[in-house]
């Protein structure tokens, strides 16, 4: 599932989810888009259309600061 969205729209959708026990990984692929791997095996593509990917990698180290496993 890919889904384009603000990045305030982005953390209202993600804040039930943010654990460990939901978000098994979190990356940021090639084209800046924040790739979130479920442990059901689901996959979800986000794609936040108002900030940049500075802004983007602070997401990613700030789910990684909540101890979900990622990359850039």
């Amino acid at each position: 599932m890919q889904k384009s969205c603000s990045l305030q729209d982005f953390m209202e959708e993600l804040n039930p989810w943010l654990d460990r026990d939901h978000i098994r990984k979190v990356l940021v692929d090639r084209d800046g888009r924040l790739v979130l791997f479920f442990f059901d095996g689901m996959r979800h593509v986000y794609d936040i259309t108002d900030c940049n990917r500075s802004q983007v990698d602070e997401v990613l180290a700030n789910l990684q600061k909540k101890g979900i496993v990622g990359n850039s």
